[in-house]
């Protein structure tokens, strides 16, 4: 009985330990607006985001405010 329970409490620490390592590879992510004064181009987006951040850059419209779309950049902090 002991070496069953023994067996059970190294499985359950792997899978504990595995749960860790996935919450640390998610990481957090963050957003910044790029360039607010131009209208937003998605290409140059995308480029500038990967190029300076290493993530995804996309168009957006702010409803707050009348005109043109800005540039957003999501990446890992």
């Amino acid at each position: 009985m002991a070496k069953l329970s023994c067996s059970y409490f190294l499985v359950l620490m792997l899978v504990f330990s595995g749960s860790l390592i996935v919450e640390r590879a998610e990481g957090k992510q963050c957003h910044l607006t790029i360039d607010k004064e131009t209208p937003c181009n998605l290409v140059d987006c995308r480029l500038s985001c990967y190029s300076g951040y290493n993530g995804v850059g996309k168009c957006f419209d702010d409803r707050k405010v009348k005109g043109p779309s800005n540039c957003g950049c999501l990446y890992n902090c």
